[in-house]
């Protein structure tokens, strides 16, 4: 994953274009700002590491620089600009959402028995790469074989990744995606072809969405790899949703509307993976004192409003639970950092003070009803 100087140069006059391309979930600058953290994250010793990807670099122009200032350099950066533990706060978000993306698909291996068909939709994808480096849903083989808690397996084409995203976001996404490929193909020591096989075989396909011309349910029902509620009266093909780090760029109706779709759609027994940003953050409320907590949490609302994508909606947990419930899903779980702390920073030695943790974003496990 270390890239080169050419690569960077080529990369940044291809990608110049794209800085103020809108995606109505997340605009390309927010996504790329991900996919920073992500990189960064792969740029850790191997025994730090929450989680590896190995193509966040080519989703982002200056990939190799952010390699050669290396992770102590952009710690230290963060923390000039008071934003001390916004990785962190970023990259737990991004392993809980791998560990309860392959925990919702073992849970559709065990509750489908014979029938192990099964689909994950990443709504507002940006640059999102769980589709390619989750080696629990994609094995060594490159087949789609996941084992699941009784021992049973499923077949190769049992399982499909569905990116949507405003179709200039998806071109750029196709594009990184392709380079990658291409590198993967020519590179003599690597024999996997992750990518090439995915890709080809479609179990990992885009979907380009225009938000404000398109109806998001009329395009899914229509797209080749994806199973409708409606499709199998035999079988029930149940669903895993992602909507990571959207809610807070756009109005609760746009949201409302897009869940109410997409539960128009998937069975019953679904699985609604979604983030949130507390209210708090917002100054709605007073259950959180002023204290460092708050005033990084601002100066991260001021950066997002100063390159243009600033948060605009938040939730209470009981207002959140209430949302989800008249759009026809079930809250599980709602957790945030701090919950994580330990269990995921802590086991790699980077446990954080109660004055680092940035605990603005919530995680909400919903299921289907």
């Amino acid at each position: 994953w270390v890239t080169t100087v050419q690569y960077t140069h080529q990369r940044q006059q291809q990608q110049q274009h794209s800085y103020h391309i809108m995606s109505f979930f997340r605009k390309d600058g927010t996504a790329q700002g991900v996919a920073k953290v992500r990189h960064y994250e792969s740029l850790l010793p191997t025994e730090q590491q929450l989680y590896h990807d190995p193509y966040a670099y080519g989703m982002f122009p200056g990939s190799y620089i952010q390699y050669l200032m290396g992770p102590k350099c952009i710690q230290w950066m963060y923390r000039v600009f008071g934003l001390g533990g916004l990785i962190e706060m970023i990259s737990v978000r991004t392993r809980w959402l791998d560990d309860q993306v392959i925990k919702a698909r073992r849970e559709q291996l065990h509750l489908q028995k014979e029938y192990k068909n099964g689909q994950l939709i990443i709504l507002g994808a940006g640059y999102d790469t769980r589709g390619f480096r989750l080696l629990d849903l994609w094995n060594e083989n490159n087949e789609n074989i996941i084992t699941s808690d009784n021992g049973t397996t499923a077949s190769s084409s049992a399982f499909h990744v569905i990116e949507v995203d405003q179709p200039e976001v998806q071109e750029k996404k196709e594009q990184n995606m392709q380079w990658l490929m291409t590198k993967e193909t020519n590179d003599s020591n690597n024999s996997n072809h992750t990518i090439a096989h995915l890709m080809e075989s479609k179990q990992v396909s885009f979907l380009p969405v225009n938000f404000v011309t398109d109806n998001l349910q009329e395009k899914l029902t229509s797209h080749e790899q994806f199973s409708s509620s409606s499709d199998n009266k035999q079988h029930t093909t149940l669903s895993i949703i992602t909507m990571e780090g959207v809610t807070q760029y756009i109005p609760k109706e746009a949201t409302a509307d897009t869940l109410k779709k997409m539960h128009n759609i998937v069975s019953v027994g679904s699985t609604l993976l979604i983030t949130y940003v507390d209210q708090d953050c917002f100054g709605v409320t007073t259950s959180t004192p002023p204290s460092s907590l708050s005033v990084k949490t601002q100066n991260m609302m001021q950066l997002v409003s100063k390159v243009g994508e600033p948060w605009i909606t938040g939730f209470t947990p009981t207002d959140f639970a209430s949302f989800l419930q008249e759009c026809g899903y079930q809250v599980q779980s709602d957790t945030t950092l701090s919950d994580y702390n330990e269990e995921y920073l802590g086991v790699v030695g980077r446990k954080l003070s109660e004055e680092e943790m940035i605990c603005a974003e919530r995680f909400v496990v919903a299921k289907v009803i």
